[in-house]
């Protein structure tokens, strides 16, 4: 995700800010990525960095965080041979997302109707090519009081599991939703977090850089209360409130630590 920054010479010239080619954006903007668990929603890893910095770069700071018996799940603009040669090569396996402009020519189709295909490298120095298994499937539904069956964009993703028996297409794909937990990780930092505000206060890039690891560490904190709460009574994490865990702590804090002349 990205969040906007104060408007200081400072931040615009080290973290630079969006352009649709004729005019620039009102704020410098601060690029951030974060590895998050599903189900719990707890972080694994995050990293930040200039706004011209894309995703692909900056995932490369996290890949200290995977490992074996990791299922990493990555939307389509990270799917790239070198990024997933990288990640791979933590032991982690991958399920990403592939845009519908990114060229997966089949090699061999299996059984359950997916297919085998080869990531490229850019270069030869870029390692060998890496053989993938593709499934693509849409997803149906029926609307509540609608007779009619509307059907989803076609969804095309890639893995490293190339045993069908072992990994079936459905499981897969209905894995891959968990994904979207990411964007509840992102709502926490931005919206409940930051109370709705649209900039964050730092004014130049050190002090951007203590904000941004302030609210992940204040996020992941909470999220270990959470787990606590989990261990406690055995509520799935996903039905506990964060807003709700967030105004607790909030009002904890408040009690022993009072405002001045309060």
């Amino acid at each position: 995700s990205t969040s906007d920054l104060p408007d200081t010479p400072e931040n615009a010239t080290y973290f630079s800010r969006p352009s649709n080619g004729t005019r620039a954006g009102a704020f410098p903007q601060v690029r951030w990525l974060a590895a998050a668990e599903s189900g719990t929603g707890a972080l694994l890893g995050a990293t930040f960095g200039p706004y011209t910095v894309g995703e692909q770069t900056l995932a490369r700071d996290l890949l200290a965080a995977l490992g074996p018996d990791m299922l990493v799940l990555c939307d389509r603009n990270f799917l790239c041979h070198t990024l997933a040669r990288d990640v791979l090569a933590t032991g982690a396996h991958i399920l990403w997302r592939a845009s519908a402009s990114f060229t997966l020519t089949p090699i061999a189709v299996l059984a359950d109707g997916s297919y085998l295909a080869v990531l490229h490298p850019r270069r030869n120095s870029d390692g060998p090519p890496i053989t993938v298994r593709v499934i693509e499937y849409t997803v149906h539904t029926t609307p509540a009081g609608s007779g009619d069956e509307e059907s989803s964009e076609v969804f095309a993703l890639v893995t490293d599991l190339l045993d069908v028996e072992a990994y079936p297409a459905l499981d897969l794909a209905c894995a891959y939703p968990m994904r979207w937990c990411a964007e509840t990780v992102i709502g926490h930092h931005k919206t409940d977090m930051g109370e709705g505000m649209p900039v964050l206060r730092s004014k130049d890039p050190e002090g951007v850089a203590q904000e941004m690891w302030a609210l992940f560490a204040v996020y992941q904190a909470i999220h270990t209360l959470i787990g606590a709460a989990v261990d406690a009574t055995g509520i799935p994490p996903e039905k506990i409130s964060f807003p709700q865990a967030l105004t607790a702590v909030t009002d904890t804090v408040t009690a022993d630590f009072p405002p001045s002349g309060s």
